[in-house]
C-alpha cells in the first residue's frame, strides 16, 4: 500500500494512465475529485490591529479631478493624464513651460481631451481655453461632443478663447473637448499644431479666480498636521474609484484662519442620485475628523467629491489632511515557506474551460481540480493581453522598474531553471535563468514529452538544493500531442446535431472539441509532473502552481463580432496553488475570483519565503486563496496596437482608440454581450482612469 505522501501523485497517474496514446480512452467528463487524506492544519490566521491604507488620497493626488465651479483641465493640474491620455499613450507631449505658462504640445494635426462632470454640469454656460499657436496665421476648428463649437485664427502668443455652451449646459457623464488645426510645423523632431494650457468649463457669472497655491502640501492646524489636498487651489477634488470591501474614507479637516468652511463628501454611482455622504462645518484654527462608510458601493465605481464651501480667503487656508480609503486589515494566516517551488505555465489555458470542481459543459480536468482541491483556485486571472508572451511577460517580470522573478526567487541560495516548449519567451525573460532549456531553440520536439524528460534530467541534477522551476507549454495554445482518444470522447458526449455541419454553430462545436481535448491532454502532462515530483522525492517540500499565460477564442462570443482580440476569453486564466503545508483536508476551497499574473508572481515568491519588491506593486493572493478573504479591487488593463482593455473588479472596458470604447459588466454578463457605457458613465470613467494605475 502506498505511503500517504504519494496519494496525490498515485491518483494523478491513475486519473489519466490510459491516454498516453492517441487511441486509449480518457478519463471521465465529470471527474469526481477526492482529498487525500494527509492534511497538515493551517495555523489559524491572525488579525491586523489596525486598518491597512487601500487608497491614500494625497498620494494619488494625481488621479484627481478637480473643480472650480466646473472641470479645471491644465497640464499643471491634477488629472491632466486622466483627460488627455488613455493607458500609456495619448497626442498630448508631456508638460513644458513655456514663458510664464504651462503648456502640452500637440502632436499632429489634431487632438481631443476627454473629461467627466458631475452633477454640476446642467450649471455650465461656457468654456475658457488658453492655447498657443506654433507659427502665425494658425487657424483651429474646435468641438465639444463633436459638435462645431468654432473655427477661429490664432494670435501669436498665448490666446484665451471664451466659448458658449449649450444652453442647457453638459449633461453628467462623458464629454470630450476636439480641437483641429490647419498645418503643423517641426519642434524639435515632432511636428505640432499649437500648445494647450488651462482649460476651464464655467457657470454662469464671473470666472471664479485660478488658484495660485499649490494642490497638495503640509498643513497644520491646533497640533493636527499632515500632508493635505488644498482646499484653496480647487474648490473640489474627484477620484473614480472601485471601493474595497468594508471600506471607508477618512480624513482630518483643517481650517487655519479666516471664516467657518464646510467640508462636504459627496458619493455618485450610476442609475441613482449623488448621495451626500458627510458634512462638516470646521471653524477656523481647528481641525475635526471625518469618517464615512463606503460599504453600501463596495463591488461599485464610484465618483467620490471631497467638496469646501466657504469664503474665497477660507478656503486658502483650509485643506483635507491625511485623507485616505481604508479597509479592513486582512487576517494572515502564517504561510509556512516551502524549498522548492514548481511554476507550470500552459500558453492557452482558458479560466472558463477548465473544471476546478464546477459542473456544466468543460473539458475533463481531474488532475488540475485535484490539485485545486487539495489546495487552492483562482478563476479570471489578468493574463496582460492578448498574446502568451504578455503573460510569460506579467509573470517573470512583474514591474518593468523591478527585478525579475528568477533574480528574486534566486535569493538565498534557490537554483532557478526554465524549461520551454513555447515560442512565446522572450530571449532577455530566458537570461534571467540561471539555466534554460528551450526545446525550439534546441532543435528538439517542442513537446510536452520531452519537457518532462527535460524536467527529470534537472531534477535529478538540483534536486539536492532548493529550487525555483519554471515549466512553459504551449498546449493547447498551439496542438501538438496527439488527442484523437479524447476527440472522439467528446464528440460522442456531445452528440451532432441536425444542423448542416459546415454551418457556423458546427464549426463552433468542432473547434470547441478540438480545444477541449487539448486541454485534457495538457492535464495529463501535469498528473505526470506531480508523479515525477514524488518519484524524486520532493514533493512533500515543493509547492506546485498551474497557471494559464493566456486564452484561447474559439469564435463562441457572437455578442461582440467587433474583431476585437482583447476578449474575456483571452486575458482570463485559471490559478492553482498547492502547497504541503497548507494542504486542504475537508470541503474544497471556494474559487477565488480575479487576481493578475502579476500577483501570481508576488504569492509565488511569499509562498517560497522571499521577499517581494516594493517595485513590483502587486498583490500576495494568499489571504484570498487559502483563507477565502476578497482581494481588495485592483485594475488591470492591456494593450494591442490600438485596442485597449482594462479590467477591476467585474468591469470590462474595451476600445479601439479613444472615441469607441466600450463597457460590460462581466459578473452579470459573463460573455459581454450587452454592451453598457451610456448608461454607466462613471464606471466606465473609472475604468478609463485605472489603466494609468497600474502596469
Amino acid at each position: 500500500m502506498p505511503s500517504r505522501p504519494a496519494t496525490l501523485a498515485l491518483r494523478c497517474i491513475v486519473a489519466l494512465a490510459l491516454v498516453g496514446c492517441a487511441d486509449a480512452p480518457p478519463p471521465p467528463l465529470e471527474p469526481t475529485v477526492r482529498v487525500a487524506d494527509a492534511a497538515v492544519p493551517v495555523a489559524p490566521p491572525t488579525v491586523p490591529a489596525v486598518p491597512e491604507v487601500f487608497l491614500d488620497l494625497v498620494e494619488a493626488a494625481d488621479r484627481a479631478h478637480v473643480r472650480r465651479g466646473g472641470p479645471l483641465l491644465a497640464p499643471d493640474a491634477p488629472g491632466w493624464a486622466r483627460v488627455s491620455q488613455l493607458a500609456d499613450r495619448g497626442p498630448w507631449l508631456p508638460p513644458k513651460t513655456v514663458g510664464d505658462d504651462q503648456l502640452s504640445w500637440l502632436e499632429g494635426i489634431g487632438g481631443t481631451l476627454f473629461f467627466a462632470v458631475g452633477d454640476e454640469g446642467p450649471s455650465l454656460r461656457s468654456v475658457e481655453i488658453a492655447l498657443r499657436p506654433i507659427a502665425r496665421g494658425q487657424v483651429v476648428s474646435i468641438f465639444v461632443d463633436e459638435e462645431p463649437v468654432t473655427t477661429t485664427r490664432l494670435d501669436t502668443g498665448t490666446n484665451l478663447q471664451r466659448l458658449a455652451l449649450p444652453t442647457e449646459g453638459l449633461t453628467p457623464g462623458e464629454h470630450s473637448l476636439r480641437f483641429w488645426f490647419r498645418f503643423t510645423r517641426y519642434q524639435g523632431r515632432k511636428r505640432v499644431p499649437a500648445a494647450i494650457g488651462t482649460v476651464r468649463f464655467l457657470p454662469s457669472g464671473d470666472a471664479p479666480p485660478l488658484p495660485d497655491g499649490p494642490w497638495v502640501g503640509p498643513l497644520k492646524v491646533a497640533g493636527v498636521e499632515g500632508p493635505a489636498l488644498m482646499a484653496g487651489a480647487p474648490a473640489g477634488w474627484s477620484y473614480y474609484l472601485l471601493p474595497p470591501v468594508g471600506g471607508r474614507l477618512f480624513a482630518r479637516a483643517a481650517v487655519q484662519a479666516g471664516g467657518p468652511v464646510d467640508f462636504v463628501v459627496r458619493v455618485g454611482a450610476d442609475g441613482e442620485p449623488t448621495r451626500e455622504a458627510g458634512r462638516l462645518t470646521v471653524q477656523p484654527g481647528t481641525a475635526a475628523e471625518i469618517d464615512v462608510d463606503l460599504a453600501p458601493w463596495q463591488g461599485r465605481p464610484i465618483r467620490l467629491d471631497l467638496d469646501t464651501e466657504g469664503e474665497a480667503g477660507s478656503l486658502g487656508r483650509a485643506g483635507w489632511i491625511e485623507p485616505t480609503i481604508l479597509m479592513p486589515g486582512r487576517p494572515r494566516g502564517e504561510v509556512p515557506p516551502v524549498r522548492n517551488v514548481v511554476l507550470w505555465v500552459v500558453d492557452g489555458l482558458r479560466s472558463d474551460r477548465v473544471g476546478l470542481g464546477r459542473g456544466g459543459d468543460r473539458a475533463a480536468t481531474p488532475n488540475i481540480d485535484l490539485l485545486a482541491a487539495e489546495g487552492a483556485a483562482a478563476i479570471e486571472v489578468w493574463s496582460g493581453g492578448a498574446s502568451a508572451a504578455d503573460g510569460h511577460l506579467r509573470l517573470l517580470q512583474p514591474h518593468p522598474d523591478g527585478p525579475p522573478l528568477a533574480e528574486v526567487m534566486a535569493q538565498g541560495g534557490r537554483r532557478t531553471g526554465l524549461l520551454a516548449s513555447t515560442s512565446a519567451l522572450t530571449e532577455a525573460l530566458g537570461e534571467t535563468f540561471q539555466t534554460r532549456v528551450d526545446l525550439r531553440a534546441s532543435g528538439e520536439p517542442p513537446q510536452t514529452r520531452i519537457l518532462l524528460r527535460e524536467m527529470d534530467a534537472w531534477l535529478d541534477v538540483r534536486k539536492k538544493h532548493p529550487f525555483f522551476l519554471y515549466v512553459a507549454s504551449d498546449d493547447p495554445r498551439v496542438p501538438l500531442e496527439p488527442v484523437e482518444g479524447y476527440k472522439r470522447l467528446y464528440q460522442r458526449a456531445r452528440p451532432e446535431t441536425m444542423d448542416d455541419p459546415a454551418s457556423e454553430r458546427a464549426q463552433r462545436r468542432e473547434l470547441r472539441i478540438a480545444y477541449d481535448a487539448q486541454l485534457s491532454a495538457a492535464d495529463y502532462w501535469v498528473g505526470q509532473m506531480v508523479a515525477l515530483l514524488h518519484r524524486h522525492g520532493v514533493a512533500e517540500d515543493t509547492a506546485i502552481v498551474v497557471a494559464g499565460t493566456v486564452g484561447q477564442e474559439l469564435r463562441e462570443n457572437g455578442g461582440l463580432g467587433d474583431g476585437h482580440a482583447l476578449v474575456p476569453e483571452v486575458f482570463q486564466v485559471p490559478l492553482v496553488v498547492w502547497h504541503p503545508g497548507l494542504r486542504n483536508h475537508g470541503t474544497p476551497r471556494p474559487l477565488t475570483r480575479g487576481g493578475d499574473l502579476g500577483d501570481v508572481a508576488q504569492t509565488v515568491a511569499v509562498l517560497a519565503g522571499a521577499q517581494p519588491p516594493d517595485a513590483w506593486g502587486h498583490l500576495d493572493l494568499v489571504p484570498a486563496l487559502f483563507h477565502g478573504l476578497p482581494p481588495p479591487p485592483m485594475p488591470s488593463h492591456a494593450r494591442l496596437g490600438n485596442q485597449v482593455a482594462a479590467r477591476f473588479g467585474g468591469w470590462l472596458l474595451r476600445g479601439a482608440g479613444n472615441r469607441e470604447l466600450k463597457l460590460w459588466n462581466l459578473r452579470a454578463d459573463p460573455g459581454a454581450r450587452t454592451e453598457i457605457g451610456a448608461e454607466r458613465p462613471i464606471a466606465l470613467r473609472t475604468l478609463r482612469d485605472s489603466m494609468l494605475d497600474r502596469p
